[in-house]
């Protein structure tokens, strides 16, 4: 739900979300439910500025769109076959083909969550980096997990996509069929939330 009303919220620039959870829920954005001196804790709350995502996807039909995330970007296969991603990072080296289930990218507020699951580092909630962590990738065996700076911008294309559909997803939104992405913190927007030390 803290995601939810942080993308919500992206249009609201000057207002900060002030995400509150019980005690047997999870949530790092998250401050602890209690009403008891909220006004207080509103104004003595740290308001935290927070990375989005941005992906400039084309589909195989040539149609083009943008996505935005908070948290994570997931490109991964839409059929039983591997997906097959020619990965480029700008100003990185060459371009690497992998064999696997997909990609995630994510930003440090995404690193605790999904992109753990699957083996991906966690990073720290204020720095300026990403994680691009591979899905059950089996080529190259080396590849699997990458930490950037948040000014890198990923390219990536799908090989032989008509026979190995790639769907791109963030946590509001799953496009299909995708030929290539870019995918980028966005340089113009930002999520804030108002969190205290301490919950």
């Amino acid at each position: 739900m803290a995601l939810e009303a942080l993308h919500d919220a992206l249009a609201l620039p000057a207002k900060p979300v002030f995400a509150m959870r019980t005690d047997s829920s999870a949530g790092v954005l998250c401050n602890s439910l209690r009403t008891h001196g909220l006004i207080e804790r509103l104004r003595a709350a740290l308001r935290v500025q927070l990375p989005v995502l941005q992906a400039e996807i084309e589909q195989a039909g040539g149609r083009s769109q943008v996505l935005v995330a908070m948290n994570e970007v997931v490109l991964e296969r839409q059929v039983f076959q591997q997906a097959r991603l020619k990965v480029a990072v700008h100003g990185k080296g060459d371009p690497t083909i992998i064999n696997g289930n997909g990609l995630v990218l994510t930003t440090p507020i995404g690193s605790t969550g999904y992109n753990r699951t699957l083996g991906g580092p966690l990073l720290p909630l204020e720095s300026s980096l990403l994680a691009l962590t591979g899905k059950a990738v089996g080529c190259p065996p080396a590849w699997s997990l990458v930490v950037l700076s948040d000014h890198s911008i990923l390219d990536v294309e799908v090989i032989e996509a008509a026979h190995r559909p790639v769907q791109i997803a963030t946590t509001s939104e799953t496009v299909l069929n995708i030929s290539r992405a870019r995918l980028f913190r966005s340089p113009d927007r930002g999520g804030d939330i108002a969190r205290r030390s301490g919950g």
